[in-house]
């Protein structure tokens, strides 16, 4: 599979589950049904999700443009997501509430944005223009 198409799937990856972080964390944020279903959430984790869809958008738009700089985008995603998880995981220890798809989620996720960060690590396209994104 060349560069650009295999890019071109990892953008639409990024676009979906971007897409879906935001739908799943404004709905638990600001809708009635949403609001009364959440269970044990714990409000940093479920901000945190929410604000990083976002950047996810981000990070997709950036592949879609071939831009360098999906690669420190996606190291920061990374981190952040880890350090939330982090959180996560205290919280838990500590014996507080929460729900289990949360833990599963945020598992999930911090591993997704490890695996793409070593990828556009070790792929040396991005590295041959300037980030200005």
């Amino acid at each position: 599979m060349s560069f650009r198409k295999k890019n071109v799937w990892i953008g639409l990856i990024f676009l979906i589950f971007g897409l879906m972080t935001i739908l799943s964390g404004g709905r638990s944020l600001f809708t009635e049904n949403g609001i009364a279903t959440r269970g044990n959430i714990v409000p940093l984790v479920l901000w945190f999700n929410f604000f990083a869809g976002f950047f996810y958008l981000v990070a997709s738009i950036s592949i879609f443009k071939l831009k360098p700089c999906v690669e420190k985008l996606s190291i920061a995603i990374a981190i952040s997501n880890s350090i939330v998880l982090v959180y996560l995981l205290n919280h838990i220890f500590q014996g507080q509430l929460y729900e289990h798809k949360t833990l599963i989620a945020m598992i999930f996720r911090t591993l997704f944005w490890i695996l793409f960060a070593l990828y556009f690590i070790k792929s040396n396209s991005f590295k041959k223009n300037e980030c200005k994104c």
